[in-house]
């Protein structure tokens, strides 16, 4: 037997809407990059940006990532949105050298299928040359799914190592790889969750995992990045446990490239 409810054909009508709608967004190049500061916690001033995918609905207004990134895997368009993201980041950068700015380093979240792709390495490649940024200037992040040591993921990493730019792993803490991997792994950077992060002066075992990571990953060569710092008494107290860099609202939302010029220019000292 099978009951019919009203809501299971609305939820089924919704998500086919979204899927067109999402795809017409994608055609007509209605997807946005906004760019968030990472400051380096020892000098105080910018050290790169995270470049975050956006979608604003003509009706709905701001679609979060969390929503149209599922339906971009969905529907098998998640590496070409990925390679997208990786040009227009790239590009951005150089050409805000162009007009005076430092050279930023860019962060560029890239999906499990996609950073598995046999393409990714060449692809990276293409995009490095195309827009002339330096590879040591590029950090593509990467989920804990991916961490593992089987022989396809090492080559991947590898050959990414091999062409300069860096990786991180995202949201470090939150998934299920083995420690052991980060043994064997060529990675950079690892990004503590905002999770962490949100409890860090009131929870003592927060305050500790995030203080044990920060260690862990020094000890192992790696940086460490925090991510969702939204008040001064966080980041003072990661400053104290040493953490390297830092993200969040407590500097900066995420901006467009038209507020983020005039935004970097108030930190460039005279």
């Amino acid at each position: 037997y099978a009951f019919y409810q009203p809501e299971l054909t609305e939820q089924a009508e919704n998500r086919l809407q979204l899927e067109q709608e999402f795809r017409h967004a994608v055609s007509e190049q209605k997807l946005e990059l906004h760019y968030q500061p990472q400051y380096d916690n020892h000098s105080g001033e910018i050290f790169g940006v995270e470049a975050l995918i956006r979608w604003f609905h003509p009706t709905k207004g701001m679609i979060s990532p969390v929503e149209f990134i599922p339906v971009a895997e969905r529907i098998g368009i998640i590496n070409q949105i990925g390679e997208w993201v990786l040009n227009t980041a790239c590009q951005q950068i150089m050409t805000w050298h162009a007009q005076g700015l430092p050279l930023l380093q860019i962060a560029v979240n890239i999906s499990p299928s996609h950073f598995l792709d046999h393409q990714i390495v060449a692809q990276v490649k293409a995009v490095l040359q195309k827009t002339q940024l330096p590879p040591r200037y590029l950090e593509l992040e990467v989920t804990e799914s991916v961490v593992q040591t089987n022989a396809e993921n090492i080559n991947i990493f590898e050959a990414l190592g091999a062409l300069g730019v860096k990786i991180a792993i995202d949201d470090f803490g939150t998934g299920y790889s083995s420690l052991a991997s980060l043994k064997h792994l060529k990675i950079n950077t690892l990004k503590i969750d905002k999770l962490f992060i949100d409890d860090i002066l009131k929870d003592k075992e927060s305050k500790e995992l995030v203080d044990a990571i920060i260690h862990m990953a020094h000890n192992l060569g790696h940086g460490v990045v925090a991510e969702g710092v939204e008040s001064s008494q966080q980041a003072r107290l990661l400053s104290r446990m040493k953490c390297d860099m830092i993200q969040g609202y407590l500097y900066s939302k995420p901006l467009p490239p038209a507020d983020f010029y005039p935004f970097f220019q108030t930190f460039i000292k005279p």
